[in-house]
């Protein structure tokens, strides 16, 4: 039997900045959310081999672990956005630090879905990033900031919002952000 979860791994979105009536509640399966957190970490294993995307610096490689912290599911379930949590050794970093302590960077993506299990084309969302955080729950917090709350305060030279909405605001996915 196959039991509805909230489409995060781990914790619940808060909508920090989006209003109550417009968090998006979109939920899938527990099976579909596990595979897609496997296809989702093996094409970002795939970026970060080729040096893509936000894994471009020499720090990413073979040992970065890969952790995907949320994922969103658009209301008609043919698009996701996803926040992924990178864990390095800090003797990677462009200083070198200690190879026995780590770092964090967060990013967010989104994707493209075939039917219920196919994704395909990834884009990363380079409007923000969090690097260099001491423990992954710093991380997924700064980044769930970034883009529950801040994301709609983006504004272009003019002072208007450039994408209207939060990643958890269920408009989201009809607004600016996809007819760019």
């Amino acid at each position: 039997m196959s039991v509805a979860v909230t489409a995060t791994f781990g914790r619940a979105c808060t909508g920090m900045g989006t209003e109550k009536e417009y968090r998006n509640e979109s939920r899938v399966s527990s099976e579909v959310y596990r595979e897609h957190a496997t296809i989702l970490k093996d094409s970002i294993r795939k970026l970060i081999e080729k040096n893509e995307g936000p894994y471009y610096p020499s720090e990413n490689d073979s040992l970065t672990e890969i952790i995907i912290d949320t994922v969103l599911y658009s209301p008609g379930k043919d698009r996701m956005a996803f926040f992924v949590i990178t864990k390095n050794s800090d003797d990677k970093q462009l200083v070198p630090g200690n190879k026995n302590e780590s770092h964090f960077s967060a990013h967010a993506f989104t994707a493209f879905l075939d039917g219920s299990r196919g994704i395909h084309h990834i884009f990363w969302i380079n409007v923000f990033s969090e690097g260099d955080d001491a423990d992954v729950k710093t991380a997924s917090q700064a980044i769930r900031m970034m883009y529950f709350k801040g994301f709609r305060e983006r504004r272009d030279n003019k002072g208007e919002s450039i994408y209207k909405y939060n990643l958890d605001d269920v408009r989201f996915w009809n607004g600016p952000f996809w007819k760019g």
